[in-house]
């Protein structure tokens, strides 16, 4: 229990520092701002990426531990999906309706980047209710947690 509370946290959290930093990247982009932010801008390009990464692949576990749990498999194959589609996404962005209305695919990116987070605490919520469910339903009627659940 204890694993899938800290796989989410590490998800959820490099999943924050992702969107700072591109929150960053996209106020370094303004004119007046650009001047004094301009190396910023640069180390942010360069960390941005591994830290998203780092949270699709925390998530990719959360998935693969909710599919091999009974009663939470669609959100573990969601979340498997999510995490192969979530790098994609974002690797290829730049390259996707560029010019005047580019903006509207940043905040694609920034809404797909909000759901990882969401889906990754829903499926550690529903992870931590499952078990507390089977464990209190093995204590009360005397039976398994298998039977509990069903």
């Amino acid at each position: 229990m204890k694993a899938v509370r800290i796989i989410s946290l590490i998800a959820r959290v490099a999943l924050m520092v992702a969107m700072v930093l591109g929150l960053l990247f996209w106020i370094a982009q303004i004119s007046f701002i650009s001047t004094f932010m301009s190396g910023v801008a640069q180390v942010i390009i360069g960390i941005h990426p591994w830290i998203g990464l780092t949270g699709a692949l925390f998530l990719l576990v959360l998935g693969v531990v909710a599919i091999f749990t009974r009663g939470i498999r669609l959100p573990g194959v969601g979340g498997v999906v999510y995490a192969a589609i979530m790098p994609a996404f974002g690797l290829t962005q730049s390259l996707i309706l560029m010019g005047n209305l580019h903006w509207l695919i940043q905040v694609a990116h920034l809404l797909v980047g909000v759901g990882a987070m969401y889906l990754a605490r829903g499926i550690e919520r529903r992870y931590l209710r499952l078990r507390v469910s089977g464990s209190e339903g093995a204590t009360i009627s005397g039976a398994t947690a298998a039977q509990a659940v069903r």
